[in-house]
């Protein structure tokens, strides 16, 4: 889910002719793409069972690494079980029918020292600020980017509850079935710093990366909401069980 810079083209040189020819700057602007990453300092640990997982604040939270890091993982945790590091984290909200919302982090990276120029518990996220039907806080709606790839051809978007305060003109974007959809109030696309809040479960702005704009970028369409609901995966199963066990540590 990084975010890949452009370099802006040179000024093209402009040739000599019997016309006067006016050179053009040529610039590549810096996509707008869909981001939600952010650094943690913590001691990772272990429950009974081998599930990884982070202390912040009063709370636990479980930690995913992705299978190819996993043995160089369990290496650096066995070989310095104790030691303090910082990781680079994908944040993840888990949210199922009749259930507490859950938060884990998907672990890209770790370092013993802070190395991303970030502060701990700071993240970066760039999404569509709006309301979902499941909880009544706003969220940043961080879908998969239009070049993204999964496997199984979910798609699913990362919905990140915040609390923000704005005194310009954007607002969430809340859906309203009874109002067309020519007379819907706009989306807000929104870049900016948010700083991770264990005792309220959810992310507070600190400030804007870009002033806020309507422009969304193209993104890969999720499955259906109801289709999450009412059909749940193993994968879905089992981090929904990891949670529960987790919860009971707090």
């Amino acid at each position: 889910m990084s975010v890949p810079e452009e370099l802006a083209a040179g000024i093209s040189k402009p040739t000599k002719s019997k016309e006067t020819s006016v050179p053009k700057l040529e610039v590549k602007e810096n996509p707008i793409l869909f981001q939600a990453i952010g650094t943690l300092k913590g001691k990772p640990e272990q429950d009974e069972e081998g599930h990884f997982f982070i202390r912040l604040g009063e709370k636990c939270y479980k930690l995913f690494i992705a299978g190819y890091k996993y043995q160089a993982w369990l290496k650096q945790i066995s070989s310095n079980h104790d030691q303090t590091l910082f990781l680079r984290v994908y944040p993840k909200f888990l949210m199922i029918p009749r259930k507490e919302p859950q938060i884990y982090f998907q672990v890209a990276a770790w370092e013993e020292q802070n190395s991303w120029g970030e502060e701990p518990g700071m993240f970066k996220f760039k999404g569509v600020w709006q309301f979902v039907p499941q909880i009544r806080t706003p969220v940043i709606s961080v879908y998969r980017n239009e070049n993204a790839h999964d496997p199984k051809g979910k798609f699913k978007a990362s919905h990140l509850p915040v609390l923000m305060r704005r005194e310009d003109e954007a607002v969430p974007f809340r859906f309203n079935p009874k109002i067309s959809k020519n007379k819907m109030p706009p989306r807000w696309f929104i870049q900016g710093i948010f700083k991770f809040i264990p005792s309220r479960n959810c992310w507070g702005w600190d400030k804007d990366l870009e002033v806020p704009t309507q422009k969304i970028p193209r993104y890969k369409r999720p499955i259906k909401l109801i289709n999450d609901e009412n059909q749940y995966t193993k994968g879905n199963t089992k981090l929904d069980i990891k949670a529960d066990k987790i919860k009971n540590l707090n």
